[in-house]
């Protein structure tokens, strides 16, 4: 029986402003990871974004990006023009993603390192469970068939399909997908414009994901190339976004096994498939199911565990004290002043937490600055699965 969910849809673009087009500036810059972008969002805020682009040595080294990084930041910038930046995006059809639109995957959110900006290519992602198929790109023709029988089956119980695009494996998967009429995201470590997808062999197989309903999504912006370091950032995004990884067949230290450690670390459940033990390729996933994953022979053994991936993935991570405390609030529908009275903090003060709550789900906006627990926000009060 096919799970229900909902339709995926274009997204809603986000209106650009002074602060997107600074923050847009501050993400194009290569020697800016995701951890120095968040630095520069947890100082300049929501609203802040061209206070980022436009401040001083002194305020970025307060921040702990590193003095070498922020003196060339700061001749780059001399020689970049931000409009320049949103044209490139518009042309190419990408949407610039931070982490209080509405778009960005809440899977992001309730991660230990969630990216702090994302540039994304087609529809967001839907309720329905999302799982990765991962791989070597060496593909054996018994790889081949396992991974579009997984996938075949997996699709067919209204399950999406997350990889990195890459030959092999990944390739297969995402066109497994497309094939049975189901829905598939590439997560890539290049940028996602058509001159700098990668492989330049999948740019085909890029768009017919598009058409598809699915979507493209890189940390990376436009131009920039595959190179072998951008490729553990990638697994990162594979493995938070997915609900389990599957890995098909891998050499015992590739790309894919760091994807299931990765995946690990963010408490998904990892499956392996097994494979001849002839074939250098059964190293990896013969490796993981010895350490503990779950064995993977066909798309039931995944379903079967459904529920648990289900609960598994909406509990959020653990909540600070002061979060509790608005948690707790708002058990029953309160007004924002009426926190601030009694938590004795400022109305703008109580807002600004207040949204930080709803972009993580766990209250939402009644109407009128009204605000209540969801769903999701009764778990994390009560620290355990409903």
């Amino acid at each position: 029986m096919s799970m229900s969910y909902q339709t995926s849809q274009k997204p809603v673009k986000e209106a650009w402003n002074d602060s997107r087009l600074g923050y847009l500036g501050c993400t194009w810059f290569p020697k800016f990871g995701p951890k120095s972008l968040a630095k520069l969002q947890a100082k300049f805020g929501l609203n802040g974004g061209m206070q980022a682009w436009e401040s001083s040595e002194e305020q970025m080294l307060e921040c702990n990006i590193a003095k070498a990084a922020v003196s060339d930041f700061r001749a780059w910038r001399e020689k970049s023009n931000l409009k320049d930046f949103r044209s490139e995006l518009d042309e190419a059809g990408i949407d610039f993603v931070l982490p209080w639109d509405k778009i960005y995957p809440n899977a992001f959110r309730n991660s230990s390192t969630p990216p702090a900006a994302l540039f994304w290519r087609g529809a967001p992602l839907d309720n329905r469970i999302w799982i990765s198929v991962v791989g070597t790109r060496k593909m054996s023709p018994y790889g081949e068939q396992a991974t579009k029988s997984i996938v075949k089956g997996l699709v067919q119980n209204g399950v999406g399909i997350i990889s990195g695009l890459a030959l092999g494996v990944d390739g297969c998967a995402h066109q497994a997908a497309v094939e049975a009429n189901g829905v598939t995201v590439a997560v890539l470590g290049s940028g996602i414009d058509k001159a700098t997808i990668y492989p330049q062999t999948h740019l085909g197989l890029a768009e017919s994901i598009l058409l598809n309903n699915g979507a493209l999504i890189s940390e990376l912006p436009p131009r920039t190339p595959g190179f072998k370091s951008n490729f553990p950032i990638r697994n990162r995004l594979i493995a938070t976004l997915s609900r389990a990884t599957i890995v098909v067949e891998a050499d015992k230290d590739s790309g894919s096994m760091l994807t299931a450690k990765l995946a690990l670390d963010e408490n998904r459940e990892v499956f392996a498939v097994p494979g001849p033990i002839t074939n250098p390729g059964s190293e990896g996933p013969h490796l993981l199911i010895r350490q503990g994953a779950q064995l993977c022979a066909s798309a039931d053994d995944v379903l079967g565990l459904r529920q648990g991936l289900n609960l598994q993935a909406e509990m959020p991570r653990d909540i600070t004290e002061e979060q509790r405390k608005f948690l707790d609030l708002c058990r029953t529908p309160v007004h924002v002043d009426d926190m601030a009275r009694f938590l004795q903090m400022s109305p703008a003060a109580v807002s600004s937490v207040c949204t930080s709550l709803e972009i993580m789900d766990l209250v939402h906006d009644c109407g009128g600055h009204v605000y209540e627990l969801t769903t999701l926000g009764r778990m994390a009060l009560q620290g355990k699965k409903d």
